[in-house]
């Protein structure tokens, strides 16, 4: 899988980094930061958490048409030894990995650092529309 570093200047405070859910959540729904981040923060007043807590992001990207999916699990080998450098993905999707979330978008990486030595926990991949 090939890394794509996400242009910051998207950022709506530059100096906060701890942004993850917001950035790869608009990514993934082909959203502008702002508005992903104005969606996020009003279902959060709605349920009483912050953007990137699951309850919150977690639902919006699934009424975004995202499905929740389990890497499957290599012989023998306990879920999330496949590293996302080793992952052959070409859809669209939010990637959960030691306590961070990456947007994968056609065997690319996209994100602010290269995190593709951590593995893919599980994800929310584009429902087909088939």
């Amino acid at each position: 899988m090939k890394y794509i570093k996400w242009n910051e200047a998207q950022r709506l405070c530059k100096t906060f980094k701890d942004d993850c859910v917001v950035r790869s959540v608009s990514i993934v729904t082909e959203q502008t930061y702002e508005d992903t981040f104005i969606q996020l923060m009003n279902l959060g007043l709605e349920v009483g958490a912050y953007p990137n807590h699951d309850k919150v992001w977690i639902p919006f990207l699934e009424s975004q048409g995202f499905v929740k999916q389990k890497m499957p699990r290599p012989h023998g080998k306990p879920r999330g030894t496949v590293k996302l450098r080793d992952w052959d993905f070409q859809g669209v999707a939010a990637v959960k990995n030691s306590r961070h979330l990456t947007a994968v978008v056609n065997g690319q990486c996209i994100d602010t650092w290269d995190c593709r030595y951590r593995p893919v926990n599980s994800y929310w991949a584009k429902r087909s529309n088939k």
